[in-house]
């Protein structure tokens, strides 16, 4: 009996929910940009606060995205859906040939403590990424703060 993961389905969730994060971060930018919402930043925490309906569609769309990130990751980590097909006569176990070496998860990430940005990654590629985006984001955040907010009234 062979089993195939359904691989389209348990990326579905992550797609959803970069999606959903997307469209929210969106709707309250511009709910921002428009008046309706007002943007302040608690310690190192951003908190929008608004009384439009722009502004509460955007923070339903990321309250979405948060808990369709973490049923993804919940998928990912109990190994997905798993279906069994049929098969007439069950084939031998073979041993592993080299072409069937198992691929190893490379990841990395970027977390941000007030303006300092931590960079991390589990190879020497992976973390030069993660770098180049840390320095990319840290540009972008200080070009925010200091071309974008001193205009706000």
């Amino acid at each position: 009996m062979g089993c195939r993961a359904l691989e389209p389905r348990m990326r579905r969730p992550a797609l959803l929910a970069l999606a959903s994060f997307v469209a929210g971060i969106a709707l309250l930018s511009y709910s921002v940009a428009i008046g309706e919402s007002r943007l302040y930043l608690v310690l190192i925490f951003p908190v929008v606060a608004g009384s439009g309906s722009l502004g509460l569609a955007g923070i339903l769309l990321v309250v979405a995205a948060i808990f369709l990130g973490f049923l993804s990751f919940a998928r990912s980590a109990l190994g997905g859906i798993v279906v069994a097909e049929e098969e007439e006569q069950p084939s031998p176990p073979s041993a592993p040939g080299p072409s069937e070496e198992p691929r190893k998860t490379k990841f990395g990430g970027v977390v941000f403590l007030g303006p300092i940005p931590i960079v991390f990654g589990s190879d020497a590629r992976v973390s030069n990424l993660m770098l180049v985006l840390a320095v990319a984001m840290t540009i972008l955040l200080l070009a925010f703060f200091f071309l974008v907010l001193p205009r706000a009234p």
